[in-house]
């Protein structure tokens, strides 16, 4: 399955204004979130989207 970046970042953006109080600045349970709430089958999507939300999350809390 192939998802480009724009995709990547609309899935991540629409996760994070749906559950903001969920996501953390951890990884791991942001990887188990992910998998539960988008439903993404492709590990290398399933990542990517993780990634993104992750560093979200520590750009929103100041942190890099």
């Amino acid at each position: 399955m192939e998802a480009d970046p724009q995709e990547i970042i609309d899935t991540g953006d629409r996760l994070l204004a749906e559950y903001p109080e969920l996501f953390t600045e951890q990884y791991e349970t942001n990887t188990r979130l992910v998998q539960r709430l988008a439903g993404v089958d492709s590990f290398r999507i399933r990542t990517r989207l993780t990634g993104y939300i992750t560093r979200e999350k520590r750009t929103q809390d100041g942190r890099r």
